[in-house]
């Protein structure tokens, strides 16, 4: 199997020669503890260490926050890159060359690709850069002087200018770039008659990644025009997914590894937003570009910080914005608090007005995101009538239900039933009913007879959890016996799956690899086999043979069941009479596996 087009023995090689431990204390101090290492955790804020790496088994788990994976993951995480380039990055640490074109040359031309795409927004940053300081009166250098923007921020943040619609594509072409590679960074475009500037006359901010590399381009008309869009974007390319990139995220990712105390981060709407927060000195902001915040986006931030403050626009578009991004950061983990501004319609303007410090303590008194939607959807009704009191209050409690524990639940009630004005009981009691009927639909249907009773869904989940541990730490090897519990696509039997194949090839595997070959978060069933704690050994052998018993069970079970069905379709009592013949065996077999 390969990831990235990465073969699994390249992939085995690169984690054989950087030993976890080794690479882990580049981005944090270890202390040995017992047979693991510890530390305080890099993806959430914690004063207590609970960051484990397992030497033997070379992966980490977070017992705060669940983050688990291998030398890899970590990479890509505390770098904030993509798969192939943390293994680029372990390749060149251990002196190994990466697989050439003669190697796998659908993964050559992806790297070449890269290359040149990086190579080319380096060209179109620095002309841009060029243009810009080179027409102090150009539009575009009048509009920055207009927003007050300062020589120090046009220089941090590589802003530049597009003068028209030719010099770009003839300046590239001269540094020997090819108009297919142009095209494929997303620079320059192919008209009916031409090619041309994709961003023409327009004001550039580069977009950076988490190394501060340019990787895309947003292009802002400073010219009112009815033809032209007010900002024209980068599209999707090889080192640009604008579902992962935030404005401005590299500086804040900055002062996390500068350990300058970052615990917050405050999200804005707009490119000058984040370049005037920054200009004052409020540098731990970023901004969403006024494109919808992603779970990419907020996985980004929650490897930083655990706290998140909103400054969207005080528009209704900036309003929708603010309920879907604290749907999205909550859904994280992140804890989340709004600010909405009075006076100004965005951070930019609110700091020109009233200054930094009103700024700050706007920031400061931030209010908790439940309140706010609490507050903020209330006005949509006529809490007046009934109508009104009936319709917020449904849409209030589904929301307390949805992102509060039960000790917050009493102080968001309180403030409902203040804006309702109906006894408090009355909406605990709505609240609970709301509760049961969603835990109820939730609840799988069960079936009902002898078998279920013995052998339940969760105790083949958990089964299931305990047999693959044991095969994975090669405590049993028969894979053959428990076969029958991982027919389906699940992950787990495609965990299965991959031990089976493995052993069939007679293949050294290890836990560190599964991170390679499968999506592992803590809320994964897979996360939970890796973490398995094996009880005795002579209680974890009387357990194996339990469950394999059961699983017999199991076989049974489902055996049973497609005969019923085909039973219940059959057209003649000859043909019943057969089934249930057939039947009655497969329960005379249940009972004798069952002593």
């Amino acid at each position: 199997m390969t990831r990235g087009n990465l073969s699994s023995e390249f992939l085995d090689e690169v984690r054989s020669k950087n030993d976890i431990v080794d690479i882990a204390s580049k981005y944090m101090t270890l202390n040995r503890r017992g047979g693991n290492f510890w530390a305080c955790c890099p993806f959430h804020s914690e004063k207590t260490p609970s960051f484990s790496i397992k030497q033997d088994a070379q992966f980490y788990k977070c017992f705060g926050c669940g983050e688990s994976g291998n030398v890899i993951s970590l990479v890509m995480k505390m770098e904030n890159v993509d798969f192939y380039t943390a293994v680029e990055i372990l390749a060149k640490s251990a002196g190994l060359e990466m697989p050439t074109e003669a190697d796998n040359a659908e993964m050559a031309k992806r790297k070449r690709d890269r290359d040149i795409a990086y190579q080319i927004m380096r060209a179109t940053t620095e002309f841009y850069q060029d243009n810009l300081k080179n027409a102090p009166d150009s539009p575009q250098a009048q509009y920055l002087k207009k927003r007050g923007i300062n020589a120090e921020m046009i220089e941090k943040f590589k802003i530049g200018a597009s003068l028209n619609f030719d010099d770009l594509p003839k300046h590239l072409t001269k540094l020997g770039f090819k108009l297919d590679d142009m095209i494929m960074a997303g620079v320059v475009a192919r008209g009916d008659y031409r090619v041309y500037d994709f961003y023409g006359k327009r004001l550039i901010f580069s977009i950076c990644n988490g190394f501060g590399d340019v990787v895309a381009f947003s292009g802002r008309s400073v010219v009112e025009s009815p033809d032209r869009t007010k900002y024209k974007n980068t599209p999707q390319s090889v080192i640009f997914n604008k579902s992962e990139i935030l404005f401005g995220f590299n500086y804040v990712r900055d002062l996390k590894k500068q350990n300058l105390g970052l615990d917050t981060i405050v999200i804005v709407e707009g490119h000058i937003d984040v370049i005037s927060c920054h200009q004052v000195g409020i540098t731990n902001t970023i901004g969403c570009m006024g494109t919808a915040l992603t779970t990419q986006h907020a996985r980004r931030i929650k490897q930083l910080v655990e706290n998140v403050i909103l400054c969207l626009d005080g528009d209704s578009a900036g309003a929708n914005a603010t309920y879907k991004a604290i749907d999205v950061l909550k859904d994280a983990g992140l804890n989340v608090r709004v600010v909405r501004l009075e006076g100004a319609k965005d951070p930019d303007e609110f700091i020109k007005k009233f200054g930094k410090a009103n700024f700050l303590d706007k920031l400061s008194t931030a209010i908790d995101c439940v309140d706010f939607v609490l507050t903020d959807s209330a006005k949509k009704y006529d809490l007046n009538s009934n109508a009104g009191k009936t319709k917020y209050i449904k849409e209030a409690l589904n929301y307390i239900s949805k992102f509060s524990t039960p000790a917050e639940q009493e102080i968001y009630l309180s403030l409902v039933q203040r804006l309702v004005k109906i006894p408090i009981d009355a909406l605990r009691k709505s609240l609970n009913t709301l509760g049961h009927k969603e835990v109820k639909s939730k609840e799988p249907e069960q079936n009902v007879d002898m078998v279920q009773e013995t052998l339940n869904d969760n105790y083949i989940t958990e089964s299931k959890i305990m047999l693959l541990s044991a095969v994975l730490y090669k405590k049993i090897d028969n894979l053959d016996e428990i076969e029958i519990l991982f027919k389906g696509n699940d992950e787990l039997s495609r965990l299965y799956n991959y031990l089976k194949q493995k052993l069939n090839e007679n293949k050294e595997y290890n836990v560190s690899s599964l991170f390679d070959n499968f999506e592992i978060n803590n809320n994964s069933l897979i996360d939970k086999v890796i973490n398995y704690s094996f009880p005795a050994d002579d209680v974890f052998a009387n357990g194996i043979k339990e469950t394999i018993a059961r699983v017999k069970l199991y076989e049974i079970q489902q055996e049973r069941e497609k005969l019923t069905k085909a039973m219940s379709q059959a057209t003649s009592s000859e043909e019943k009479m057969q089934y249930l013949v057939k039947l009655k065996e497969l329960t005379d077999l249940y009972y004798k596996e069952k002593k």
